[in-house]
């Protein structure tokens, strides 16, 4: 069994296409040069970040967007984030209910060159229970906190609005080198590989995101991975520490053996009650099975292998959903005809719907899987699906080329009446 997998995983992996091609982001190579120092407990963050783009265009870059997604939940009626001086550039008027920032070029960029902008930055933590907001007694998440650039897909800005039941934001993998100076007694759990000069790299990283507060950790290596496993010094949490480790400890080995190797040297876990949420070598999870594995899941799809979270997001929440149910040896529970025909739509269909995004995303997408699993046979589907991975590592992820892979995997079995059932196209 274990031949016959490796001989279909070859052959998936040359039938494969090299890369996706639509709906993935332009090739502008962001790059990101981050030094904050904290204040208020770490609930409050200041300082400077320069952000380097390239010019894949034939004619000058005389323009980008910058989103600061940290605004989404309540607007421009309380910003949370702000960017007060810009360098480089000449900062237009906010948009899209302040999440959304134009920045003119001093000079327009040339084809093939790099031009970086410096931006002063002000975050401020909401004072909520959220992903974005406070996430236990003395704890500060900063998820999506940072100003990132904008999704340009064939030369055009894309100014998704907000989504706060799921994501709307898309990254292209990019480089981070983040200094976070916290203020006295406050620590920080952040991704990144600690530096000579003080600060983090984290390397081809989707987004940057990061904890603070006063507390405990508990470290180990986990399949080459350094693991720290964070949670307040007071709370219910502090007594998980062991329990969440145990967890990464039996969860990541099975994901790396679905998917392919983990992406990063290191990963941080930070344990709370108020969000299950992914980032680049990094989730905010309670510590409870199903939630920290579906959110492990996403350091494969979401942040190893990208995708178009809002118009798309059963691309990584339906797999991240049949991920988990894999690592953990349960069934998908499978959704009827009507929620699967919504499979594939994107977050603007289910904002006024959300009693359906759920079902329909997170469900439809596993149940998809599921049935190609049936068809396909156990271990010609996982071998394809782990292929496709591999092939698509830091890479990006579309329904064309995942159907491309699979079809070309199926051999004699056909696939289309599931394509049909569930939309794909």
């Amino acid at each position: 069994m274990i031949r016959r997998a490796l001989v279909i995983a070859l052959a998936v992996l040359l039938l494969a296409p090299a890369a996706a091609a639509a709906g993935e982001p332009d090739p502008l190579e962001p790059a990101y040069d981050v030094d904050l120092q904290g204040a208020d407990d770490g609930f409050r963050w200041t300082g400077r970040m320069t952000l380097s783009v390239a010019n894949p265009d034939l004619a000058p870059l005389q323009r980008i967007w910058i989103r600061l997604w940290g605004n989404g939940r309540r607007g421009c009626a309380s910003r949370a984030v702000r960017v007060t001086v810009v360098s480089g550039a000449v900062a237009g008027a906010e948009a899209v209910r302040c999440t959304a920032v134009p920045l003119d070029l001093a000079v327009p960029l040339p084809t093939g060159a790099r031009a970086a902008v410096t931006l002063d930055v002000d975050i401020r933590v909401p004072g909520f229970v959220d992903r974005f907001g406070r996430g236990g007694r003395g704890l500060a998440l900063l998820s999506n906190a940072l100003p990132a650039l904008a999704h340009r897909e064939d030369g055009r800005w894309r100014l998704d609005r907000f989504f706060g039941s799921g994501e709307a934001w898309t990254y292209p993998a990019a480089d981070w080198r983040v200094r976070l100076s916290p203020p006295a007694g406050v620590q920080v759990a952040a991704p990144g590989v600690p530096q000579g000069d003080g600060t983090r790299l984290l390397s081809r990283g989707r987004d940057y995101s990061w904890a603070a507060g006063r507390l405990r950790s508990l470290r180990r290596t986990v399949d080459g991975v350094a693991v720290t496993v964070w949670a307040p010094r007071r709370g219910a949490f502090s007594r998980d520490l062991a329990r969440g480790m145990r967890l990464v400890q039996r969860r990541l080995p099975r994901l790396a053996r679905l998917f392919g190797p983990y992406g990063w040297p290191d990963l941080q876990v930070v344990l709370t009650d108020a969000a299950g949420m992914e980032h680049t070598a990094m989730v905010m999870t309670p510590p409870a099975d199903f939630v920290l594995t579906h959110e492990l899941g996403h350091e494969w799809w979401f942040a190893l292998i990208g995708d178009d979270q809002a118009a798309a997001p059963w691309l990584d929440e339906g797999f991240a959903t049949w991920a988990e149910s894999a690592a953990r040896d349960r069934p998908v529970r499978c959704v009827g005809p009507r929620l699967a025909r919504l499979t594939t739509r994107g977050v603007n269909f289910f904002r006024n719907r959300l009693f359906e995004y759920g079902a329909a995303v997170y469900g439809g997408g596993s149940c998809l899987l599921a049935r190609l699993e049936r068809r396909m046979g156990r271990a010609r589907f996982r071998a394809a699906l782990r292929a496709y991975a591999v092939g698509h590592r830091y890479g990006w992820s579309t329904a064309e080329a995942f159907m491309a892979a699979m079809d070309g995997a199926a051999g004699s079995r056909p696939l289309g009446d599931l394509w049909r059932a569930y939309r794909v196209r």
